[in-house]
């Protein structure tokens, strides 16, 4: 099981400083004479001109059909010839009604693509706009969701019509992580959502599986309530962190790596972090997650697995919102990221019921085919020849040593002091919060965990 850290990363990375920056240039243009022409600067009636002013009510007007219930404006601006569309942007839209939102609206990114014809043919170009939203109780900020609209215009008195919608994709796509940003939401490809609440949470999942999210529901709940309990117990109480969350049901790593992203899913689970929609000069770089869980996984084969995976999930999510979000190399400590998720996951049970304990002891006992060397995980090795599920194990047993050891109060003061870092930092902020040096450190855990698995 790999649970969310490296979505996480590439998100905040990817997501967020794309994010930040095209939100404060203002004019979600291009440059030069493309920009000239979006402004409408021609002085031929016959020209076909896309200026800011049509963009800009164009998108105005999406927003006030969405935030008023009005199905028929909502669905007035996609291609009236294309019936799949409508039926398509129809279902968004009920499905997005059912969504407890405290904040709605569509704004203007960049565009690309021809925006004047000096003949008076039509023009067909891009429109990225992001949907800012809400989940009311639960985000602790606006954050976005981004489309990627195709807009034609047939002539120079002719309206703009949207004739495709898609997902935008990040500015700096490199291989790496989703494709899109933040996109497609449950509401975008599920033919009806299920809206399930769960205390102040909120469980997404496809009608087929209302039964069995009426049945999680509770489970989230007391996963959550547990989770914030142990905050306010051992936490800043002024430190930014939700009283909710918002969790999707999804059926196998296919749908599990295209809600919310598109990439491909290794995960059981997975906390996705989503930047704060105009977050320049914000403390607050995490407006809110997106938890999802595969069904399919060997969790959700009884209560106390679902239970398990949704307290982890939920740790991630707690605590997001102290994210510095800042670009780094190789990203936070995987074990630190990890460690605390499955230590706040199991803190209450003896490590002897671990389901990753037989692993952790043949690893101690120098029979897998990387031996222990008393040495905390690496994230370059995260997921080397089957480590996976002994690395996280091993993160748990650094965050149990330091419960004992310092405490949980200073258990999280590090670990927040980990997540304000930047993520090459992240090792160093945590043993200077404990008061330790890392070599001081991994021979005490070194000890620990021979004691614990020889």
């Amino acid at each position: 099981m790999i649970l969310g850290v490296v979505s996480l990363v590439l998100v905040v990375a990817v997501g967020a400083g794309v994010g930040l920056v095209l939100r404060d240039s203002g004019d979600g243009q291009g440059t030069g004479q493309a920009q000239e022409q979006a402004k409408g600067k021609t002085g031929d009636p016959a020209t076909t001109v896309v200026t800011d002013d049509e963009i800009t009510a164009l998108v105005e007007g999406h927003s006030k059909a969405l935030a008023a219930g009005d199905t028929a404006a909502f669905t007035s601006i996609f291609d009236p010839k294309n019936a799949a569309l409508i039926r398509a942007q129809t279902r968004v839209f009920a499905n997005l009604r059912k969504m407890p939102f405290s904040e709605v609206s569509y704004k203007v990114l960049r565009r690309d693509g021809r925006v004047e014809d000096s003949f008076g043919r039509g023009v067909k170009f891009t429109q990225d706009v992001a949907f800012v939203h809400r989940f009311a109780g639960i985000d602790l900020r606006p954050v976005s969701e981004w489309y990627r609209w195709t807009i034609e215009k047939a002539s120079a008195d002719a309206p703009l019509v949207v004739t495709k919608v898609g997902g935008a994709s990040p500015a700096m796509l490199n291989g790496e992580g989703s494709k899109t940003v933040y996109y497609p939401g449950p509401w975008d490809i599920w033919p009806d959502v299920t809206v399930v609440k769960a205390g102040g949470n909120v469980v997404l999942a496809r009608p087929q599986d209302a039964a069995l999210a009426r049945r999680v529901a509770p489970v989230v709940a007391a996963a959550a309530a547990a989770d914030l309990a142990y905050w306010k117990r051992n936490g800043d109480p002024n430190a930014p962190v939700p009283a909710g969350f918002v969790v999707a049901l999804a059926q196998g790593k296919a749908q599990l790596g295209n809600l919310f992203r598109k990439e491909k899913a290794t995960e059981a689970g997975v906390s996705i972090g989503m930047p704060s929609w105009g977050a320049a000069g914000d403390a607050v770089k995490i407006g809110g997650t997106r938890v999802v869980m595969d069904t399919t996984s060997s969790f959700f084969d009884d209560a106390a697995g679902i239970a398990e995976i949704s307290r982890h999930e939920l740790a991630h999510s707690l605590i997001a919102g102290l994210d510095s979000a800042d670009f780094s190399l190789f990203g936070k400590a995987n074990w630190i990221v990890e460690g605390f998720a499955e230590y706040v996951a199991g803190r209450d049970q003896p490590i002897s019921r671990n389901r990753r304990l037989p692993e952790g002891r043949a690893y101690v006992a120098g029979q897998l085919a990387q031996p222990f060397n008393g040495k905390l995980p690496d994230n370059v090795f995260w997921d080397y020849k089957g480590m996976t599920n002994v690395n996280y194990l091993m993160g748990h047993l650094a965050m149990r040593h330091i419960a004992e050891r310092y405490g949980d109060r200073k258990l999280v003061a590090g670990v927040v002091a980990a997540y304000r870092a930047n993520g090459d930092e992240s090792e160093a902020a945590l043993f200077r919060a404990l008061g330790v040096s890392k070599t001081d450190f991994e021979r005490q855990w070194a000890s620990y965990v021979r004691r614990l698995l020889a």
